[in-house]
């Protein structure tokens, strides 16, 4: 008998050990997200404003470094309002959705591309993603989006709207997001279905105004 009663307490304390991990990861790490919100936020606003070069262009010395705050990204339908870090790799994605970057020091391959990161209002294809769940799920309901949909970005030189034009499913090791379009657009992406990365969920947008 007492044989079984210690191995009741022990799989009581194990089940309650368990259960306290799920909470902390489904909801305790949106805690860490939102402290990192508030700080980007006041970041963000104290930013000295870019000023665009003389073709339009975000100028080549705006080179945030990992997880400083990049710009603020708004989405209506989901009720979604974040500011984006830079960065993709997990120590960024904790604090927020993260702009992929170019490979430049501070960010080594896979987490970067050899092509030209492009910034809100240029022309070419901006890349973001972000946690589905755990870390505040900022893009959870990222498969509600249709098309016609706003997606708005504001920057320290200007404010830009996209409009979503298609979704798609893709393996999770695939890098056609990476490829320049030329087309100026946003690109949201993130795992796929909820609560697996057994694939990548990919949401297009195209700019507007």
């Amino acid at each position: 008998m007492r044989y079984v009663r210690f191995l009741g307490k022990l799989l009581i304390s194990l089940g309650v050990g368990v259960l306290l991990f799920v909470v902390w990861t489904l909801w305790g790490t949106g805690l860490y997200t939102a402290r990192a919100q508030d700080e980007l936020e006041v970041t963000f606003a104290d930013q000295p404003p870019v000023v665009l070069d003389e073709k339009g262009q975000v100028p080549e010395n705006f080179t945030p470094g990992p997880g400083d705050p990049a710009f603020r990204l708004r989405i209506p339908a989901i009720d979604l309002r974040q500011v984006v870090v830079e960065g993709v790799g997990t120590d960024e994605l904790h604090k927020g959705p993260g702009h992929y970057p170019s490979c430049r020091p501070g960010f080594a391959r896979p987490l970067c591309t050899e092509f030209e990161e492009m910034w809100p209002g240029e022309d070419g294809r901006v890349i973001v993603s972000g946690h589905r769940t755990t870390y505040g799920a900022p893009f959870f309901h990222l498969d509600r989006l249709q098309a016609g949909d706003k997606i708005i970005t504001t920057t320290t030189w200007g404010e830009y709207t996209y409009e979503v034009t298609r979704k798609e499913i893709v393996p999770p090791d695939s890098l056609a997001i990476a490829i320049q379009s030329g087309t100026p657009e946003i690109v949201l992406t993130t795992c796929n279905p909820k609560f697996s990365a057994a694939e990548r969920l990919i949401v297009y947008a195209e700019l507007v105004g």
